[in-house]
């Protein structure tokens, strides 16, 4: 297995960064904001199933409804951090695409620029051979 000198992000760093401003292209985005630490549930409700760690006890209907009430919020509470994280995620991969195709739009700019250099130069040799060989 042979292993190259430069890592992937050293590759994208260099590309996106470096030669996109030589290049005067747009640099990529500040990066997005981290998510809150994972979400810890003070009862012990299992989010997936609705199972409450406590046993049942005889209680009146208000203190039926606040518990109610207070596992809905906890499951609320819940279900927008795991949305948050998802959110992040897909960010973190939308940048990370957007850096790719910033780093293929460097290497198009500089094949397009060598390839108008090589033109331009092989058709002035040819020109110049031609004119003064005849």
């Amino acid at each position: 297995m042979k292993y190259f000198p430069f890592s992937t992000l050293q590759v994208k760093n260099l590309l996106c960064k470096k030669l996109a401003a030589c290049l005067c292209m747009k640099p990529p985005s500040s990066p997005t904001v981290e998510p809150p630490l994972i979400y810890k549930k003070n009862r012990g409700v299992a989010i997936g199933d609705h199972i409450d760690s406590t046993p049942p006890s005889p209680t009146t209907d208000t203190e039926l409804l606040k518990k109610l009430l207070n596992d809905i919020h906890d499951l609320l509470k819940a279900q927008v951090h795991n949305e948050e994280v998802h959110s992040y995620e897909a960010d973190k991969k939308d940048d990370l695409k957007h850096d790719w195709m910033l780093a293929a739009a460097v290497v198009d700019r500089i094949c397009a620029i060598a390839f108008t250099l090589v033109f331009i130069g092989g058709t002035l040799f040819f020109f110049i051979v031609f004119t003064v060989h005849f």
